[in-house]
């Protein structure tokens, strides 16, 4: 073997290595057990810098606006025809007040048909990117959870995603014992930035590998 082999052969071991890191392999289930395919298949985050913030924006989370029945009015309060309230508790669906950007917003799609649409809503108090994302409050309840974890301030970066599939998704085996999984990854985050640095964010479709198993009866 000449030393161009050699080396050659030693790259391809350290780009598997590299692989395999990269892209960790779900377990083997415990046999006679079905194990769940979570493929994300679209991801899709706009975080923008004139959204409203109401955990981190001391301003925001002191800022009050004129409600006019379901819609904002100009924020005069001499003028004002509606009520006077603070923005960040109104629990309004459609969380955009006067002089604010578009809402922050989270679409996650898997290969199995599970869908998580998040909108950022100020009195729920939840910070799209830093943990649990709402794949529909029947799914919460029954435990199947995915949280997302990421930064959108750089051009590309990696992001986070664990899924927890809950005892209300419980798996049954052969033998007729129901068990549960769950899993994490690393995967790519790609952003792209308008001049007001508002970020739309996307990711490649990717895997989350099952990593864990617990039995529940």
């Amino acid at each position: 073997m000449n030393i161009l082999t050699t080396v050659t052969g030693i790259l391809s071991l350290s780009t598997a290595v590299s692989a395999l890191s990269l892209r960790p392999r779900s377990i083997t289930p415990p046999a006679g057990c079905p194990i769940p395919t979570w493929e994300v298949t679209t991801f899709n985050w706009y975080n923008g810098s004139h959204s409203l913030d109401c955990i981190h924006n001391e301003a925001d989370i002191n800022a009050k606006g004129c409600l006019c029945g379901t819609n904002w009015c100009a924020p005069d309060q001499a003028t004002c025809n509606g009520s006077w309230v603070n923005v960040c508790y109104t629990g309004m669906p459609n969380y955009q007040p006067w002089g604010y950007g578009p809402p922050e917003t989270l679409q996650i799609d898997f290969a199995d048909g599970l869908s998580c649409a998040d909108q950022y809503i100020g009195y729920r108090v939840h910070d799209i990117g830093n943990g649990e994302s709402n794949c529909g409050y029947a799914d919460r309840g029954l435990g199947r959870i995915v949280s997302f974890y990421g930064s959108s301030n750089s051009a590309t970066s990696t992001g986070l995603m664990d899924y927890v599939l809950g005892d209300g998704h419980a798996l049954t085996c052969a033998n007729g014992s129901q068990i549960t999984y769950s899993g994490s990854t690393d995967f790519q985050l790609t952003c792209q930035h308008d001049v007001y640095f508002n970020a739309t964010c996307t990711a490649e479709p990717f895997e989350i590998p099952v990593l864990n198993y617990e039995w529940v009866s």
